[in-house]
């Protein structure tokens, strides 16, 4: 029993196929050794033999790789151990080799995730970061096809296949110019909006306009006077910035914001945005994951530590259910 069988082991059960573990180890490895998906394949082939049980099955008609009740049983033992060999190497070899991919939207890179990525980057600077910018719809697909080790997005999953896990919480506020008339107010109502044109997130985003709609329905007004919907945050201030129209988002979009912009509170309107980490449910977090959640935040480093050993073997008990 090898490092590298116990590697195959763990990035199939990570990744769901021989394809794809082959390639996404092809990029983590240090070295240029081409990895195909019949040398993972054949690593697993030596396992069972030195094992002497099978430790995985094939779905009929599909690429999809299921471990059997005794590989579950050795993957919650090989995880550990693959781990700490990972961490050994580390501290060991002076490598570029390992790399880390995540993706959120521009709003929650820019204002939730920029000091742990410093972070991260000045206590492993050998690793790689690669730090997409995507909206749900994408994010969701990259992580399920296992383009990703993780994720954060704004609102729950619509796949089951997925699991959030709510991290934090801000309210919705009004931007204005600092000239605006509505500007010095310490709050205000949606009757005051009635008349203003309003530049917010389309729904793919966050569903914002829903919102505003539902908020002033319950306030008894007429529909919001949405004049833009776009992409991200830092869109809508360049617009308020410009005269376009005021805008509605995240109160946390509006930490270290150079422009010279005011954020208003709005008393009726109650809903909040969110933001939670997503990832395949039941997978193996990877060290470097481990690394840059506990940097992030304590409560990462506290799920973690609860979380640590059950993932794998849930994920492929779920998978046979």
């Amino acid at each position: 029993m090898n490092y590298k069988q116990l590697e195959a082991i763990v990035y199939v059960a990570r990744h769901g196929t021989f394809r794809k573990a082959a390639e996404t180890l092809y990029f983590d490895s240090p070295e240029d050794e081409y990895i195909t998906p019949e040398s993972i394949q054949y690593r697993l082939k030596q396992l069972e033999s030195e094992l002497g049980v099978t430790i995985y099955r094939k779905r009929r008609g599909s690429s999809r790789v299921q471990l059997t009740r005794e590989g579950q049983l050795f993957l919650r033992e090989a995880v550990e151990v693959y781990q700490r060999m990972r961490e050994w190497q580390g501290l060991f070899l002076e490598s570029g080799g390992n790399s880390l991919t995540f993706a959120s939207t521009q709003a929650v890179i820019i204002h939730r995730l920029i000091p742990a990525i410093s972070s991260f980057r000045k206590a492993h600077p050998n690793a790689r970061l690669r730090i997409l910018n995507l909206l749900d719809e994408a994010i969701e697909s990259e992580l399920l096809a296992g383009q990703l080790d993780f994720a954060f997005a704004v609102r729950s999953p619509d796949s089951p296949d997925l699991e959030y896990i709510l991290w934090r919480k801000s309210k919705l506020v009004l931007v204005t110019p600092k000239n605006h008339p509505l500007s010095s107010q310490k709050q205000i109502r949606l009757k005051d909006l009635v008349n203003e044109p309003l530049v917010v997130l389309n729904p793919d985003v966050r569903g914002d306009r829903d919102t505003l709609n539902r908020a002033f329905l319950r306030a008894g007004e007429p529909k919001p006077n949405i004049v833009i919907e776009t992409s991200n945050s830092e869109i809508i201030t360049a617009m308020v910035e410009a005269g376009v129209g005021l805008g509605i988002m995240s109160d946390t979009s509006m930490n270290n914001q150079p422009r010279e912009l005011c954020a208003v509170p709005v008393a009726d309107l109650r809903s909040e945005s969110e933001v939670g980490l997503l990832i395949r449910k039941g997978q193996y977090l990877n060290w470097h994951t481990r690394e840059f959640l506990s940097t992030l935040d304590p409560f990462f480093k506290k799920w973690i530590k609860e979380n640590a050993g059950k993932t794998d073997s849930n994920s492929q008990e779920d998978s046979q259910a």
